[in-house]
């Protein structure tokens, strides 16, 4: 039973390792993959953004948009 655990977990490694052909790198760099350099700097952003907007997702902040949070 241990071996077959083993196994398993090594399969599904081994799984995740693929090689990326150049043609899919274009894919993999774009800029909106990419973390942000000052990530304080883009949560203050994002929460302007979305009190401005009116607007809430995909950001992980809370609140509305009455900027009262």
């Amino acid at each position: 039973m241990r071996a077959w655990a083993l196994a398993v977990v090594v399969a599904l490694a081994v799984g995740g390792c693929v090689r990326v052909r150049p043609h899919e790198r274009q894919t993999l760099a774009h800029p909106a993959l990419a973390q942000p350099p000052w990530p304080d700097a883009q949560a203050a952003h994002d929460h302007v953004y979305q009190v401005r907007e009116g607007s809430e997702g995909a950001v992980g902040a809370g609140g509305g948009g009455c900027g009262c949070n």
